[in-house]
């Protein structure tokens, strides 16, 4: 009986003291609210609003979240003219009446930059007005003329992209004005100057064909289709300035003997030189 008197007793003050010591844990958090979130080390929030793993750290080069995204925006058309109207029109031609907004970045260190081409009512791009980001002053205008049947098929938004053309860490303008069956695309290319805070038509760089640039030896390759067995390939090395010839990758056919031939030039001592000839099977 005694054993049992005991277990009677202690039952009561069981329960009072657990009820005490949740309403001490309850009364802590409410003056500790941020004891209730979770721990910042578990995970973070991804640009959907989604939760996101800290495995893999952030890049201390990513932008920040309230940046505004690079690329190019076709604009809607205002106007009431059908576009297979337009005089030249032709089946899948995209509208460009609407004009076009790009946003790039330039430098770290410097506002991004919006282009606006404009639009006109033959269904082509005009001069391009340049502008920093969250800035209404045009500080420069572009002379440019973009036919939507010299792009195609290459998609509108690619009219405008940037690169380092001159691996000066300010990227430039690379602005598409032509692009053949064959493949082959030029473009006008415009350099960033830094003290002018200007764009500069660079004539080299703009006769090139479909011109690729490559920052960890600061050169330029390109290349020229003509057929399957007609082609060139060319590279330029930049250095103090200048662009210059340093390989050269000719295959030629001649058609009556049905021979393909591969010639390769490098500069030596100044001058381009051949270095192989060869006939590939």
């Amino acid at each position: 009986m005694r054993y049992k008197s005991l277990s009677a007793v202690s039952l009561p003050l069981a329960l009072v003291a657990v009820s005490t010591m949740v309403s001490a844990c309850i009364a802590e958090r409410q003056q500790n609210p941020a004891d209730n979130r979770q721990p910042a080390a578990s995970s973070v929030a991804s640009p959907s609003g989604k939760s996101a793993s800290r495995s893999t750290p952030r890049s201390s080069a990513s932008k920040p979240a309230d940046a505004s995204p690079e690329g190019c925006k076709l604009l809607p058309y205002a106007g009431k003219v059908p576009l297979d109207q337009v005089p030249n029109y032709f089946d899948g031609e995209e509208d460009f009446r609407g004009g076009m907004t790009c946003t790039f970045s330039i430098h770290p260190k410097l506002p991004a930059f919006t282009f606006y081409f404009i639009g006109r009512e033959n269904n082509s791009f005009g001069d391009i007005e340049v502008r920093e980001e969250n800035n209404s002053n045009v500080i420069q205008t572009i002379q440019n003329e973009t036919d939507p049947g010299l792009v195609t098929p290459q998609p509108v938004e690619d009219v405008l992209a940037t690169v380092d053309a001159n691996f000066d860490s300010y990227n430039d303008l690379q602005i598409l004005s032509n692009c053949g069956g064959t493949g082959n695309c030029s473009y006008d290319f415009y350099l960033y100057d830094p003290a002018a805070n200007k764009f500069i038509h660079n004539d080299f760089l703009s006769n090139l064909s479909s011109p690729g640039f490559h920052d960890e030896n600061k050169q330029v390759t390109t290349h020229s289709h003509g057929s399957a067995s007609d082609w060139e390939n060319d590279t330029y090395q930049y250095e103090e300035g200048r662009y210059t010839l340093i390989r050269q990758e000719i295959s030629s056919w001649d058609r009556d003997k049905d021979v393909v031939t591969l010639s390769t030039y490098e500069l030596r001592n100044g001058k381009m030189e051949l270095v192989s000839k060869t006939q590939p099977q």
